[in-house]
């Protein structure tokens, strides 16, 4: 057996079907970080009439199909599924939550868009929202980010760096191309803040700049990232709205399931954000 680990990334199978997107993400992050896997199931009413013990007959299944080099668990929940996901870093030192998102599910299912964003709302860990199984871990070589005008989050950067300095990853900076001073400046200053804690942490980064078309910068860079073949997209999440989106909706909307299919790490910005042991 793998030796038991301090830290955990969690394998949340909110539907049954999701098994291989998740697990297989779930395993890449668990395997290139050597942090141990949990199972998760949570018996939540709302969405289920599963019992803990038969949610535990499941997962037990699923951890003896699966070959991990890391150490496996299972745990199964019961309770609402929004106060589990945010306890989980106390509750079993979960640094990493690795869900599914389906564009068919219906909109009573956990696995519908409305309903995953709004569960992870308050997910005191970075999480991983995938769309489709991780076929080919080659692609997690190329990971993107974006930098804009607004003030640029120290745990966005970490992310990315874990990916260059565990996986080997080249770390891709998305910009858009701003025509207004004020927001180029800001940019640019954000820009200098990524040179500086990259250089600190000897992480090499590849700048890109891109021409905005929409009012999302995460949405552009996706086309972009999707056109250029890079594995997954990091974003930060919408701590507070614009004008504009309080009428069409935040970037997170769009991104979560998108076209590309392609995963996304998401951070919600607040000061206790759960980070690695490295």
């Amino acid at each position: 057996m793998a030796e038991k680990k301090e830290q955990y990334i969690a394998a949340y199978i909110a539907d049954y079907s999701s098994v291989e997107v998740v697990l297989s993400h779930a395993m890449f992050l668990s395997n290139i970080l050597r942090k141990g896997l949990i199972l998760l199931r949570i018996a939540d009413p709302k969405y289920t009439i599963e019992t803990t013990e038969q949610a535990e007959q499941e997962l037990k299944k699923i951890k003896n199909s699966i070959t991990c080099s890391t150490y496996v668990t299972y745990c199964a929940v019961k309770g609402k599924t929004k106060e589990i996901l945010t306890a989980l870093p106390v509750a079993f030192n979960v640094v990493a939550v690795v869900g599914a998102v389906d564009k068919n599910a219906t909109s009573k299912s956990p696995m519908a868009r409305k309903n995953v964003l709004k569960d992870f709302s308050e997910c005191k860990t970075a999480f991983l929202l995938a769309q489709k199984k991780l076929s080919d871990p080659e692609t997690m070589k190329n990971i993107a980010f974006t930098v804009d005008f607004k003030k640029e989050t120290k745990d966005k950067l970490l992310w990315a760096s874990y990916f260059a300095r565990f996986n080997g990853s080249l770390v891709h900076a998305i910009a858009p191309n701003y025509t207004d001073e004020f927001l180029k400046a800001r940019r640019i200053a954000n820009m200098k803040f990524l040179d500086k804690m990259f250089g600190n942490l000897n992480v090499d980064c590849k700048k890109h700049l891109i021409e905005k078309k929409s009012h999302y910068v995460d949405v552009d860079a996706l086309e972009y990232a999707a056109t250029n073949h890079f594995g997954m997209l990091i974003s930060v999440t919408t701590k507070e709205k614009d004008v504009m989106e309080y009428f069409i909706g935040v970037q997170e909307d769009r991104t979560v399931v998108n076209p590309h299919e392609m995963p996304i790490l998401y951070l919600n910005p607040r000061e206790d954000l759960y980070v690695l042991c490295d």
